[in-house]
């Protein structure tokens, strides 16, 4: 960042000067405003300098505070960049009207509503058309399903089309000639070419350029700023030049869909930051501001502006070089930090504990259990404790499900003669029963947890109870069982129907790099399959699947096939059902001590040449089986696609947070990449993308050893949106205290009817 940093100011400082020269001449700061604060950083006397040149109109600014990549965060993501892109910017002049996002790779089809919402009348890009192009003009109208529009402007040849202009005059007004007639040629009647690219200078001969090129060819040539071509291009677009849906094609340039997979630990922390802001954080303290509790929204913001500063389109993607990706891992663990300690704090006060959140000291424990979502759940929930595992016990006044406590096995309490458990647990003590013990993490399902509200449990003093743990097979609890075979495969049983086959593990070698998987045939062999039940006494049952795979350890020297060396790689899943809980929640850890290849979990689903559902940005989109005919473009389709946290296909819906890439098969198989390794940033040897994609560094931790977790789950109902929410959420625990500001069991808000989500 602070190389890079430094480039930055040295650009920004000959902008200014040229700015000050040439009063005809304009800039755009790249269409975000997160590189005013850097810039300042560095040269805070230059504020007022800075301000001048904004306010007069020549300096363009926003309207993002980062330049994002448009499919992989979420929704809401991109409304807090677009906001936190306005506040900045505002501080010093004019936003710009225009959604310059020139470099991301693809566009969800919800973008003209939001850009809409936010004012913005024109939207300037480069990646993500298809065979739309046979009957769209370069500016058309992009229509979102609301009927929400924008004026869409495609750069046919580039964001840089015109980067780097000889010297010689007549030379660079030769250049942009050629250019602008085979943009003529393509259907353009009105032409940009745009003068810049990544980390360079500007030119100074433009003004000469601009003569020279309309001396030559007669045509009226401007040096302006994006506002001044979109102006024109809103009057002069046909009523009939209309496009709707998702721009995810490769048809003019490189969609580079490999960054959906690239380091997918990025991704995980994204997705965990995200919800943590987006599930908890915000609203409940939203609620708690309108009941009179502190206001946090500046520790919100401080949260959001960690998490946008990892959203910059390279940064997401995981296509940059391994130092800039090191250093996002700190600004993900702020957000989180910052989100999880403000939600605690807020449902700690609306539950009675009061300012200063002080617990008495006791051998029991008021717990109030909050429900994020706006209908009522019963569900599992958690809490962490101080004590000791033979004296902490779980009853609650309303008749609850029994405690269970996670991962020290055979441990366990009483609760009134009925069993329950206690297990052992990591992470920090917070809250305390007894002084100077270990730190536990309790279990339980709490039932009918009002939408929006929450109830109250205690925890208190009992004896221990053993829990049961054998080599059985199969769990089950109400209408659901889940068997495990002898591959380690499982089948599940649901009201909705039998699912067998599911999470097999496909695993591919990959020749590719950060930007494009290129696949090399040869799998892994599967050597070792482990199966441990464990039933509780609180009715959560688990199944646990250890696999262990003999994996090609790389690609052989030719690239060309793996490698006959091969490498032990671990998957295990611990499947996980609960009393009164449709739902299969899935615990996956991979140990990964092999390169070059692509690691994918399968869900058959027994639905052929069905199309499935995927949620995306603000919509569900559908996803064919079958690839699109891409002949002639420059980079073919993939058949992979983005998906923003659940897939469903005949009934069953797969729910992956933080895995953004799947594939539906013409067999209904629903694939997740789990990982994808790699060693460079870009390659010029892929069958698929012979041209480079960005430079050709190497990068080893692209590669992702060591062990991921993610935390997946199998849900079966008719609101998929819904289900995948709960499964994501979950519930949330923190001390109770004597005077909440909350009444027990009320709820502050609910969502009625199908079909309609929060």
């Amino acid at each position: 960042f602070q190389a890079f940093r430094a480039r930055l100011v040295d650009t920004v400082d000959v902008v200014l000067d040229q700015l000050d020269r040439d009063p005809e001449w304009s800039f755009v700061l790249d269409g975000q405003t997160i590189v005013i604060e850097d810039y300042l950083a560095v040269r805070p006397a230059q504020t007022e300098r800075l301000r001048r040149s904004i306010r007069s109109g020549r300096l363009a600014i926003g309207p993002w505070y980062v330049q994002p990549d448009s499919l992989l965060p979420g929704g809401e993501t991109h409304v807090r960049n677009l906001l936190e892109g306005r506040r900045v910017g505002e501080q010093f002049g004019p936003v710009s009207s225009v959604a310059y996002t020139p470099d991301s790779f693809g566009h969800p089809a919800q973008f003209p509503q939001l850009f809409a919402g936010f004012g913005l009348d024109g939207f300037v890009y480069w990646r993500g058309n298809g065979d739309e192009l046979d009957h769209l003009s370069p500016v058309y109208r992009w229509v979102a399903p609301n009927g929400s529009s924008v004026v869409a402007c495609l750069l046919t040849n580039g964001y840089f089309s015109a980067a780097y202009l000889p010297d010689d005059v007549a030379a660079a007004a030769g250049r942009l000639h050629r250019l602008g007639d085979q943009m003529v040629n393509g259907g353009a009647t009105r032409l940009l070419f745009m003068n810049g690219v990544d980390h360079a200078l500007p030119d100074t001969n433009t003004a000469e350029v601009a003569r020279a090129l309309a001396d030559e060819t007669g045509w009226s040539v401007h040096r302006g700023r994006l506002e001044d071509f979109t102006l024109g291009a809103i009057a002069s677009v046909d009523g009939s030049d209309t496009f709707t849906g998702e721009l995810t094609g490769g048809r003019i340039a490189n969609l580079l869909p490999g960054v959906w997979s690239t380091r997918t630990y990025l991704k995980l922390a994204s997705r965990a930051a995200e919800t943590a802001l987006v599930g908890w954080a915000e609203p409940w303290a939203a609620f708690a501001a309108a009941l009179g509790v502190p206001d946090e929204r500046a520790s919100l913001r401080l949260a959001w502006r960690a998490l946008l500063a990892n959203q910059a389109h390279d940064s997401i993607g995981g296509c940059s070089q391994d130092r800039v990706h090191r250093q996002m891992q700190p600004r993900f663990d702020e957000a989180i930090e910052l989100a999880d300690e403000t939600t605690d704090r807020v449902l700690s006060r609306l539950a009675g504990l009061g300012r200063e959140r002080a617990i008495p000291w006791s051998d029991a424990i008021d717990v109030a259990v909050f429900n994020p979502s706006p209908h009522p759940r019963t569900d599992v929930v958690r809490f962490p404790i101080d004590g000791h595992p033979q004296i902490v016990v779980a009853g609650d006044r309303a008749d609850v499900h029994p405690l269970t406590m996670l991962s020290l096995v055979g441990s366990g309490v009483d609760v009134d003669g009925t069993p329950a458990r206690i297990v052992a647990d990591e992470s920090p003590a917070r809250y305390r029963l007894l002084a100077d013990q270990a730190a536990w993490t309790a279990e339980w399902v709490a039932a009918d947890v009002p939408a929006f509200g929450w109830r109250r449990y205690r925890l208190s003093a009992g004896e221990p109870s053993p829990d049961e743990q054998d080599h059985g097979r199969t769990i089950g609890t109400g209408g659901l069982s889940v068997t495990a075979d002898d591959f380690g495969t499982l089948t599940v049983a649901a009201r909705g129907g039998e699912y067998r086959g599911l999470l097999a593990v496909d695993d591919q070698g990959d020749r590719g790099d950060t930007y494009d998987f290129d696949p090399v045939p040869g799998d892994a062999r599967l050597a070792d399959v482990a199966i441990t039940r464990r039933r509780h006494p609180t009715g959560i049952q688990e199944l646990e699947v250890a696999r262990t795979f003999d994996v090609p350890v790389a690609l052989a020297p030719s690239r060309d096939e793996r490698s006959e060396q091969s490498a032990e790689c671990a998957v295990r899943v611990t499947a996980r059902v609960a009393p009164g809980v449709e739902r299969v929640d899935l615990d996956v850890v991979i140990e990964n001590n092999a390169r070059d290849h692509r690691l994918r979990l399968a869900f058959p689903t027994g639905a052929s040449g069905v199309s499935a559902r995927a949620a995306t940005t603000f919509d569900v989109a559908r996803r064919a089986p079958r690839v699109t005919d891409s002949r002639g473009w420059v980079q073919p389709a993939p058949r992979t696609f983005p998906h923003q946290g659940w897939v469903r296909n005949n009934g069953l819906t797969v729910v992956a947070p933080g895995l953004p890439e799947a594939e539906v098969d013409d067999d209904g198989t629903i694939y997740i990449t789990a990982l994808r390794a790699v060693g460079s940033l870009s390659r010029v040897d892929l069958r698929g993308r012979p041209q480079p994609a960005g430079p050709g560094l190497r990068t080893p931790e692209a590669q992702c050893r060591g062990t991921m977790a993610a935390q997946l789950a199998l849900a079966f109902g008719s609101e998929p949106s819904r289900e995948a929410l709960n499964a994501e959420l979950g519930l949330r625990a923190v001390p109770a205290g004597p005077n909440p500001i909350v009444p027990e069991g009320s709820s502050l808000m609910m969502l009625e009817g199908e079909g309609v989500v929060l």
